[in-house]
């Protein structure tokens, strides 16, 4: 049986509008996420970003780091250890879990405590391997892959799934767990955007298209955004020539 497509008409001349507008907003600056070069690294950097804020996962990275100087240290460390130190990110017993999980499974598959065998495989063998480890979803895998690796994908993370919602790119009815959608996203960027799309449509997330209160009166993209699901409240706000004019989302 054939699966809907959670794009909706007219998605990638949305999409590619959003990718100059962001551009020219932004210029994808990537060393504000903190990610990390090393693919063990950016690995752990993702599971304690999961529901949480960016201020606080990079804080919660650095103090992670300095009671572990080396992922051996980690591996001989209590999970009830570990999870003490990331508490401040929420859902440390989550996360700590899982982080120990992940460091076993690393050691399980390569031997030692490293992730560098990904840089000798193509980027399909590389996504399904780390795709095996725990904690890794389709957007964990990317962003190692992007990030540590510098492979031309497009991770798709809540920022981003929340912006091509409201945007009009998706579906109402698009569903983020669902590997077509995270497929279909990166299928309608050019190979040479997607590192750059990806990063300022995080950062528009986080500083402009917020989950509750989105700031759309200074939405450096509300001219191709078709404002889907926005409260009618925030459109209140705005001045008349400052809303869309693109179609609604009916």
């Amino acid at each position: 049986m054939k699966v809907a497509s959670p794009l909706r008409r007219g998605a990638r001349r949305r999409l590619l509008d959003f990718d100059r507008l962001l551009d020219a907003a932004y210029n994808a600056p990537e060393d504000s996420l903190g990610n990390q070069p090393d693919p063990l690294d950016e690995a752990v950097y993702i599971i304690l970003s999961f529901q949480t804020d960016l201020t606080r996962f990079v804080s919660t990275w650095a103090r992670l780091k300095a009671a572990f100087p080396s992922w051996e240290h980690l591996d001989r460390a209590s999970e009830l250890r570990v999870g003490e130190v990331i508490r401040d990110g929420g859902l440390h017993r989550q996360k700590a879990r899982t982080i120990k999980q992940l460091i076993a499974a690393v050691r399980t598959h390569s031997g030692h405590l490293s992730l560098d065998s990904l840089r000798s495989m193509d980027t399909p063998a590389a996504e399904q391997l780390l795709l095996r480890l725990p904690g890794l979803s389709w957007k964990g895998a990317r962003c190692v892959l992007l990030y540590s690796l510098r492979r031309e994908v497009l991770p798709v993370d809540s920022n981003t799934f929340r912006v091509l919602k409201r945007a009009g790119v998706l579906r109402a009815d698009a569903v983020y767990r669902r590997r077509p959608l995270h497929d279909a996203i990166q299928a309608l960027v050019p190979s040479h955007r997607r590192r750059a799309l990806h990063i300022n449509l995080v950062v528009h997330g986080q500083r402009t298209c917020l989950p509750v209160r989105p700031k759309c009166s200074e939405c450096p993209a509300r001219s191709a955004c078709a404002m889907c699901g926005v409260k009618r409240i925030v459109v209140r706000h705005m001045d008349a020539q400052s809303l869309p004019t693109v179609p609604d989302c009916a």
